[in-house]
């Protein structure tokens, strides 16, 4: 009987000590990292550089505008920024209110504005609220794979 609770207690062993390790993580140095991208998406879209914003999302990506249908893919996420980038905004600025990170996974909420000088229109400053899901590529890179807002203006019901 004594050699069975040994032998239970070395499996047992064996068994905990090949267990996954949970994530050493760097918190802080993910949120940088992160914020940084944020930055980067500001700066490409303020620039009209949509070959990077592209590079800041997931291959397969999927964003949810406002009014919109879903997007799905890198290519077409690209189409409609450059879109509505062609058609007038400009001066885009994040502030995240929360960003939670799971092991490969973060999730982001945070509010927005931009400005949209559509030709022949008044200027708009559109305010709202964002949530994106980040996700860790296997460089170690992180991007957006899932990213939805909405405006805080009303409805024009014109």
């Amino acid at each position: 009987m004594k050699r069975f609770y040994l032998f239970i207690m070395a499996v047992s062993m064996i068994l905990l000590s090949s267990c996954e390790k949970s994530s050493n993580t760097d918190l802080s140095g993910v949120k940088e990292t992160i914020y940084r991208q944020n930055r980067s998406y500001e700066n490409a879209y303020n620039n009209k550089q949509i070959q990077k914003l592209g590079e800041l999302h997931t291959i397969d990506a999927i964003v949810m505008p406002p009014n919109s249908k879903m997007v799905e893919g890198k290519e077409d996420i690209m189409r409609i920024l450059n879109d509505e980038i062609q058609s007038g905004g400009q001066d885009i600025k994040f502030e995240t209110l929360e960003l939670v990170i799971n092991g490969d996974f973060a999730y982001e909420t945070g509010l927005y504005s931009v400005n949209m000088k559509n030709k022949g229109q008044e200027p708009v400053n559109d305010k709202g609220k964002y949530i994106v899901i980040w996700e860790k590529q296997l460089d170690g890179q992180w991007l957006m794979d899932k990213d939805i807002w909405n405006s805080d203006l009303p409805v024009n019901r014109n």
